[in-house]
């Protein structure tokens, strides 16, 4: 049965979250997810580009090696810290006003970064963005999961993470061709790139509507029915068929607290297992993608140069993950996705760790770039969709955080896994965290995919 029109009836926060998930796929959810995909794009730029950059940075600065590591760990420390704060703030003040409000903070850590006259003010724009960064992508998630039909939030996370793909190779090219050939201050160039989140913010906030599941939750029902009144026109004008609501309970809204985590033992659970999940992926992650490089050429005695164009060869491969997971994330439970994902990529891991020949180390490392970044989407989308929205982003932000601590975690225990085990020791290292890590995921994470957000927590 369809219905050509809306229903006038606003009183009910279930009747108005019914008519959000009914609505089809419009050009407004690709330009929605467009506009989030720069953002991440930038985001991951910041991130990656001083990893690329440290090199050069510490050749043109009478900074140390330990101050260059302080640098680098105390962006970890910010991401760990924004996580925490951006989704408690936008439990408070909406998720789009934190998403732009971020947005210009690592803008504004980015170009301090590249005007720091000093150490002790670079450590602070890296801590600041860090912060920036993390609330940012913490809140983005939210928003995808809370704002996109239920049967396409796998779909469309994949647009998103198509930033990822231009970021990688962009930074890792800046890398390849542009730092060594020009001049002392190319790597401030580069950080002024990464304040181009000042131009972005603006379009955020005047052309991303606010979560409609945010307005319900604060029991904003005006806004929630004109939004979708908004949205339902939209539809009703490009002859999109809009199916009969079909109404799930919604949970009577309070204003989140910490300790509401540990009163629901369900949330809990959740909570703990998809953090250590995500933490175990996130230490693998780093362990394979930061420790490459560092371990061609020391361990297998390449060049920089060459080193630097594997990296970059695998980044363009990378290039195809968005489309992969687009095709695949919606077809398969969340869970079992990515329990399937973190077996399949030992197989080019292990090959990684007893690999010495270019064409082998290229396939090998573009295969796990492909595989990773498939576990990587599938998180992504997973984690904010299987808490409850008093507790989204709250929760989603403690679990991101515990696995920012596996980012924090890999130089340190990379650097000795590679000194006790060299190259074979950082990548099986990293194929048996995968697996490790994604069995309580499978055995005790929810059922998500193709599932109304209100259904998934009915039971809370």
């Amino acid at each position: 049965m369809s219905n050509s029109g809306p229903i006038n009836n606003n009183g009910s926060g279930a009747q108005l979250l019914a008519r959000l998930d009914r609505l089809p796929v419009m050009g407004m959810h690709y330009f929605w997810a467009l506009l989030l995909a720069i953002n991440l794009m930038l985001e991951y730029y910041d991130n990656a580009i001083f990893a690329y950059a440290s090199p050069t940075i510490k050749a043109h600065t009478n900074y140390s090696t330990e101050q260059i590591g302080l640098i680098g760990s105390m962006f970890f420390v910010g991401m760990i810290i924004g996580a925490l704060i951006g989704g408690r703030l936008s439990d408070r003040f909406g998720r789009r006003s934190i998403m732009v409000w971020a947005t210009l903070l690592y803008s504004f850590g980015s170009l301090l970064t590249a005007l720091s006259p000093n150490y002790e003010i670079m450590l602070f724009s890296r801590t600041i963005t860090g912060v920036g960064v993390q609330a940012a992508t913490s809140v983005l998630l939210v928003y995808v999961s809370e704002m996109f039909p239920s049967n396409t939030r796998g779909r469309f996370m994949s647009v998103v993470t198509i930033g990822f793909a231009f970021s990688a190779v962009a930074a890792s090219a800046l890398a390849l061709f542009y730092l060594p050939n020009s001049g002392d201050n190319a790597w401030r160039h580069l950080f002024y790139v990464g304040s181009i989140g000042f131009i972005i913010a603006p379009f955020m906030r005047f052309y991303i509507p606010e979560s409609v599941r945010w307005y319900i939750a604060r029991k904003k029902y005006q806004q929630a029915e004109t939004l979708i009144s908004q949205f339902e026109r939209q539809a009703i004008l490009k002859n999109k068929i809009l199916e009969t609501p079909n109404i799930s309970s919604v949970e009577n809204y309070k204003e989140a607290k910490l300790s509401d985590l540990f009163t629901n033992k369900t949330v809990v659970l959740t909570i703990i297992v998809m953090g250590i999940g995500y933490f175990g992926s996130t230490l693998a992650y780093y362990l394979f993608g930061n420790w490459a490089v560092y371990s061609f050429v020391y361990g297998l005695n390449y060049s920089e140069e060459k080193a630097y164009y594997i990296f970059f060869i695998w980044n363009v491969i990378y290039c195809v993950t968005p489309f992969i997971t687009m095709y695949i994330l919606d077809r398969f439970e969340r869970k079992s996705l990515i329990l399937a994902m973190s077996a399949l990529t030992t197989i080019p891991l292990i090959v990684l760790g007893i690999s010495n020949t270019m064409w082998e180390l290229i396939v090998a490392g573009g295969i796990a770039c492909i595989v990773t970044g498939i576990i990587v989407s599938g998180y992504y989308t997973y984690i904010p969709e299987s808490l409850p929205t008093k507790l989204r982003a709250l929760g989603s932000g403690i679990i991101i955080s515990i696995g920012r601590f596996g980012g924090a975690v890999s130089g340190i225990f990379g650097a000795w896994l590679f000194t006790n085990g060299g190259i074979q020791g950082v990548m099986f290292t990293a194929a048996a965290l995968y697996i490790l890590f994604a069995i309580p995921v499978m055995l005790y994470g929810p059922l998500t995919t193709n599932r109304s957000l209100e259904i998934v927590n009915s039971k809370e």
